[in-house]
């Protein structure tokens, strides 16, 4: 993320103690708190809860840690590393930066994390546990040795032309992702309390569902018949038809057999009515954030039925004969929204999807 001032966000020597991935949550939590106009405080702090997901509380770590640790041993350790490296580190540095004494939780399940937040929030809510939820997923995997580790898998794109056409989802020409990194953040209310708030609602959570499939770790079933049966679940919990969905925010991420297996999902679930349905990857502009990418997604989503302007995918020079949808190519498009769904897929064969609905009010 270019440009990224902490401490814009926190003080200088919190900035030097907090680990990246926790600085881009704390950023991203306060901006949400501050678009959605609540005040944190003494009196309302344990009805609001938090819940970030991420891959690593601190991957930095091997460089800002191991390295010296092998020069000069134990003593080289920053005494708060065990901590940092957690996950749970990161959603409780939000608690702390933004004042929240509620529930606090943090999951650490891949790609589709950004999504799985959402659910977690949602069921806290609904059993009263908070009356506000903070939520989203961070990711800061630009390091040597992570980026090294991701290299090792085979999964980074080789395309040698300009850097900012390297990331082609559903593209004939696509060999896999470009790594990313940055944080999505939204606040989930009951809408009765978003009401009573008077705030403007960007978008009301209809159903959401999660699942598996699949017998390897990485690579993706191109049937798609897996996340075809969790995009169905979350059409039923949401209750509407499936030709009411008007937009789909895909994974889309640039690896072949991810992008044929959602592609072969969609038509799976909506038939005919599949070529009907705009799809696109904001992927293509973003990179892929992993634990991020999901929460991104969700913002985007939020902001595409808002304005009724469609994200495109760019890069997308050559249609793929196995990814036949309309991918809405290379330019945003005007359309009206009132319904979408939101797919992220992750590692092992996880799914997890969201529907959501246009704003009553």
């Amino acid at each position: 993320v270019k440009g990224f001032e902490p401490s814009a966000y926190m003080s200088k020597k919190e900035a030097k103690r907090v680990g990246r991935v926790s600085q881009f949550a704390i950023a991203a939590a306060k901006m949400a708190i501050a678009d959605a106009k609540i005040e944190i405080v003494p009196d309302n702090a344990r009805h609001i809860g938090i819940c970030f997901a991420a891959a690593m509380g601190k991957p930095e770590v091997f460089e800002t840690d191991y390295n010296p640790y092998t020069l000069r041993g134990a003593q080289a350790i920053h005494p708060t590393t065990f901590f940092e490296v957690s996950p749970h580190a990161v959603s409780s540095h939000v608690a702390m930066a933004v004042g929240s004494a509620g529930v606090c939780g943090t999951l650490a399940m891949g790609c589709t994390s950004g999504l799985d937040v959402v659910q977690w929030a949602f069921s806290q809510i609904q059993q009263r546990q908070a009356h506000m939820m903070v939520v989203g997923s961070a990711e800061a995997m630009l390091t040597p040795f992570a980026v090294s580790v991701v290299a090792a898998n085979g999964i980074l794109t080789q395309y040698a032309g300009a850097p900012q056409a390297a990331s082609r989802p559903f593209e004939r020409d696509r060999d896999g992702i470009v790594l990313s990194e940055g944080c999505g953040a939204m606040i989930l209310e009951s809408l009765e309390h978003a009401q009573e708030r008077n705030v403007p609602i960007y978008a009301e959570l209809l159903g959401c569902a999660g699942g598996r499939g699949g017998v390897n770790l990485v690579a993706a079933d191109i049937d798609g018949i897996d996340i075809a049966q969790v995009m169905e679940t979350a059409l039923y919990q949401a209750g509407i038809a499936r030709t009411q969905i008007d937009y789909i925010n895909a994974h889309g991420n640039g690896l072949r057999d991810y992008d044929t297996a959602e592609c072969n999902a969609i038509k799976t679930v909506f038939g005919q009515q599949a070529y009907n349905i705009p799809v696109s990857s904001i992927k293509s502009m973003i990179g892929q954030p992993f634990s991020a990418g999901g929460s991104l997604q969700m913002v985007a989503s939020c902001l595409i039925m808002k304005n009724n302007l469609l994200t495109p995918t760019i890069n997308y020079d050559y249609a793929d004969p196995a990814c036949d949808l309309d991918f809405v190519p290379n330019r945003a498009r005007r359309a009206r929204v009132d319904h979408l769904m939101v797919h992220a897929h992750g590692i092992g064969g996880s799914d997890a999807v969201v529907v959501l609905g246009k704003s009553r009010t």
